[in-house]
């Protein structure tokens, strides 16, 4: 009998977020690596991520509209830094390296899927960062 994945049965996208104080998002954000503003882009992100691939096929023009932005400059310097706090990395699909992908660490912020997914998602995540 098939293991049955966490995200069986959702309707839409979901990811699990750890939920403890000292977790490295919480502690970026206490340390001021990053902005409230950048907690609410991942958040975004977060909404607009396959969770059977753990990619989110979405650029700044769209986050940026999400968020009621019409300039992206914001969302830019967000993302720029996620990047560094570890909490996102930019990807390039191998059949097409022109189509670009974001995914989030899913050690740190969300992973989705079940054990096997999230193997994935940690190989995929740190392949994007390289």
């Amino acid at each position: 009998m098939a293991e049955e994945q966490l995200s069986e049965g959702m309707g839409g996208a979901f990811a699990m977020v750890p939920l403890e104080p000292s977790g490295p998002l919480l502690v970026a954000l206490r340390d001021g690596l990053l902005l409230p503003r950048d907690v609410a882009l991942l958040w975004v992100l977060l909404a607009r991520l396959d969770w059977r691939t753990g990619r989110a096929w979405v650029n700044s023009a769209e986050l940026a509209a999400a968020m009621g932005h019409s300039r992206t400059e914001t969302v830019v310097r967000s993302l720029a830094r996620l990047r560094q706090a570890g909490m996102v990395a930019k990807g390039s699909d191998k059949r097409d390296p022109r189509r670009r992908f974001w995914c989030v660490n899913p050690w740190a912020v969300a992973a989705t899927g079940g054990k096997h997914r999230r193997r994935l998602q940690g190989l995929q995540f740190s392949a994007a960062l390289e």
